[in-house]
């Protein structure tokens, strides 16, 4: 090989060139202007003429006139050399990406249909308690001066049968579940309060808005009060509430479980993950499995397109 001296006949700028030491010809592209160049033996000089139109400044060779495109003989295809050291360790296995996104899915499904399960628990809580058991209550009766005694107590409109013990304290058994409580006293007002009565232990101590009321009547004539009880307030805002919105995140959740078996959004799986957690689906059961979903989110990212339609469902 020897080094030859040459100016680009396109842009005339000075390069130089390792050829052959024989008579053969030669191809090279000039390094300024990008040109495919021959250059032909022609006695003791080289003879250099252009091969092809000259190419833009600053761009590469199109295809056809690289080594190995079209037309020119292919490129020998990259192989391991021997001396390489070969892999001895266990068959790789490539991770399937559906499987781990069904898996997240079906983990938010779970949580999800816990959520609704026990939306409609709550729901038909007052009238699955309804009677179910005889309960005894504690009624503390007294005026702004002191206990009451021959107090009347009226459960859903209908007389109860009081046993006094201590002044302005009296027992009674009324059935579980969604109770109306009036007590009425002679030259009293009388007071009324809206209770829920769960089922409970028989040797339960009396415990403020569960199975002990505490009402104080005004004296004079007149209209009656409703007086609101501990705990009770807490037991109607939950059967109010509670299972629409249990029922709302729990829908959320389903939506999540979708986007997560068809890998179409990313986001939308976290949201329906979490909701589905947030649906406190028995309790404990759904946030655990909402959690868990979450943190094999993290490691599944990579499966998710964010173009909807690039994956296909599995």
């Amino acid at each position: 090989m020897r080094r030859h001296a040459f100016e680009c006949p396109v842009c005339q700028s000075e390069q130089s060139i390792l050829l052959p030491d024989d008579d053969t010809s030669a191809t090279s592209s000039c390094r300024e202007c990008r040109s495919e160049l021959e250059f032909l033996p022609d006695s003791d000089a080289v003879k250099v003429v252009p091969a092809g139109p000259p190419a833009p400044a600053g761009t590469r060779r199109p295809p056809a006139q690289r080594p190995g495109a079209a037309g020119e003989s292919p490129a020998a295809p990259a192989t391991v050399p021997d001396d390489y050291p070969r892999y001895r360790g266990p068959q790789l296995r490539e991770q399937s990406k559906a499987g781990g996104t069904l898996a997240i899915a079906l983990l938010i499904l779970a949580a999800s249909l816990t959520g609704l399960a026990t939306a409609w628990g709550i729901h038909a809580m007052p009238e699955e308690y309804d009677g179910r058991q005889e309960v005894r209550i504690t009624v503390e009766v007294a005026n702004t001066t002191g206990p009451l005694a021959n107090v009347t107590l009226l459960v859903d409109g209908a007389s109860a049968n009081l046993t006094a013990g201590a002044p302005g304290i009296y027992t009674t058994m009324v059935s579980s579940g969604m109770r109306s409580l009036e007590v009425a006293a002679a030259g009293h007002r009388n007071a009324t309060s809206e209770v829920f009565i769960a089922e409970q232990d028989p040797g339960m101590d009396p415990t403020a808005g569960v199975n002990l009321f505490s009402f104080t009547l005004l004296e004079g004539k007149g209209g009656a009060t409703e007086q609101e009880q501990p705990v009770q307030g807490l037991w109607r805002g939950m059967f109010s509430w509670c299972p629409f919105l249990m029922l709302a995140f729990s829908l959320i959740g389903l939506g999540g479980a979708w986007a997560a078996w068809q890998r179409t959004s990313f986001l939308a799986a976290q949201v329906g993950a979490l909701f589905s957690a947030l649906a406190l689906g028995f309790l404990l059961v759904g946030p655990v499995l909402g959690l868990i979903a979450l943190i094999l989110l993290q490691r599944q990212k990579h499966a998710f397109s964010f173009k909807t339609g690039e994956h296909p469902p599995p």
